[in-house]
């Protein structure tokens, strides 16, 4: 190990900067790619304790579905990356740092020991929470967590060794991926049943947008169980038959997903490190309170640009952007991370769903003067016979004439409204400026009156 230290020690005596990256999901390895190009004379060195690296979590339950492939999911091998100059060091994990010092305990393939640090950057994702559920073990062959490309792989393996058996599927949490894993387990043949703890799902959008979302779990029988707790997992010789419910109800399975929520993976490091509800809290620069140490991607708090409160967003593009903000900081760049609107996109078979920026409930407890303009949103003319029109909600300022938040739900085009209400909250556009806006229209794309063209016309008398 003395050979090891040595050598990063080396690296003072040519001016030659010594980086850390712990995690080789998306915010670690964007930044090592683009810090290592603007700074090839650098050493990057990044531990991964997986096989993998450059993993991208949104797409897993599509790959599981067999609508994607494993490249669609992996977006590099660490053989890419070792040929653009990034050490990476995957069967590695760090189990303990020392910021006096500057140094990681490192366990792995290669390196055993101590390693000294010039930077640190901590982007060590999060993984999936399960409660203290009676009967929960890891060690249950069938039952199964989502939260890196491991675990897709072991769910498809499982679907694929055991096709001829498997009839019925749980899933316990009716988020993002739970919804997305309902639908992947449906187009694997099997009987479906979604269970929620809330009385309702996607708590920040309207009842009036889920409407849709709710008939379309109905119509590609999908059982819905709302206001039901998993209590108990029954299982033989560490294989799950059934959970009983808080309602007393017992529900057989072959298989099951706990999708309950994610937590970041923060328990080994030093309690120095200020940390809020189990996030690491960090600057507009990524620093945290240890000087030469920063944290990115699922393991931190951002924050909401326009109220300065805390916000967990785990997405695949916010740690991506993670990685390109921080890179350009410490390669001497005058940038800084203003926090996130808090957008994103979600399916169901055909009906997409996506928001951004505060729901008017949220809104109106952060003090806004704060109303909604509802309206139908097409895509094309609506004399069209497949012509569908989608569901809109722009919330707004009623003072300054702002856009605060927009919601949307439908078949098509969803995400692209919904990333056009997104720019105009960034860039603080009043709506009065919106008749200004030149937007594109054809009879068979698009609609003359845009969502925000219509907000502007319910807004400004």
């Amino acid at each position: 190990m003395k050979g090891v230290y040595d050598f990063c020690k080396n690296y003072h005596a040519k001016n030659i900067m010594k980086i850390i990256v712990i995690g080789g999901g998306a915010a670690g390895m964007m930044f090592s790619t683009q810090y290592k190009k603007a700074n090839p004379e650098d050493e990057v060195i990044l531990f991964e304790k997986s096989s993998y690296v450059a993993w991208a979590g949104c797409p897993t339950p599509y790959f599981i579905a067999d609508e994607l492939k494993k490249s669609d999911v992996l977006h590099g091998t660490p053989e890419d990356f070792i040929n653009r100059g990034i050490n990476v060091k995957i069967h590695h994990e760090v189990t303990e740092i020392n910021f006096e010092n500057k140094t990681v305990t490192v366990k792995g393939d290669d390196i055993n020991g101590i390693i000294f640090y010039d930077k640190l950057v901590i982007a060590v994702g999060a993984k999936s929470f399960v409660p203290n559920i009676a009967g929960y073990s890891n060690n249950l062959e069938n039952v199964f967590t989502l939260s890196h490309a491991e675990h897709a792989f072991k769910i498809k393996d499982f679907l694929t060794e055991n096709k001829s058996r498997l009839k019925n599927a749980i899933v316990v949490g009716a988020g993002f991926i739970g919804l997305e894993m309902a639908e992947s387990f449906r187009k694997n043949g099997l009987n479906v049943t979604l269970i929620e703890k809330a009385n309702q799902i996607f708590p920040n959008v309207s009842e009036n947008l889920k409407k849709r979302i709710y008939k379309e779990v109905e119509n590609n029988d999908v059982i819905l169980k709302l206001n039901s707790e998993v209590m108990e997992i029954i299982s033989d010789n560490n294989l799950a038959k059934s959970v009983k419910l808080n309602t007393g109800e017992l529900l057989d399975f072959d298989i099951a997903l706990f999708s309950i929520g994610i937590t970041p993976n923060i328990d080994f490091l030093p309690q120095e490190l200020k940390t809020d509800s189990g996030k690491i809290i960090v600057n507009d620069k990524f620093e945290t309170n240890i000087k030469d140490v920063y944290a990115i991607g699922d393991c931190i708090f951002n924050k909401y640009y326009k109220t300065g409160r805390n916000l967990y967003t785990p997405f695949g593009d916010v740690a991506n952007k993670h990685g390109i903000f921080l890179a350009k900081h410490l390669s001497g760049k005058n940038v800084s991370w203003k926090g996130v609107i808090r957008s994103f996109a979600t399916s169901f078979y055909d009906v997409k769903l996506a928001q951004t920026g505060l729901s008017l409930e949220e809104a109106l407890e952060l003090g806004y003067n704060a109303d909604v303009v509802s309206m139908k949103a097409m895509y094309k003319n609506s004399g069209f016979e497949d012509s569908v029109p989608a569901s809109a909600e722009i919330i707004y300022d009623k003072d300054k004439k702002t856009v605060l938040g927009g919601a949307m739900v439908g078949k098509e085009a969803v995400a692209q409204f919904v990333d056009q209400m997104a720019i105009v909250i960034a860039l603080e556009t009043p709506i009065e400026k919106f008749i200004e806006i030149d937007f594109a229209y054809s009879p068979t794309n698009a609609s003359v009156w845009n969502p925000l063209l219509v907000t502007y016309r319910k807004v400004i008398k």
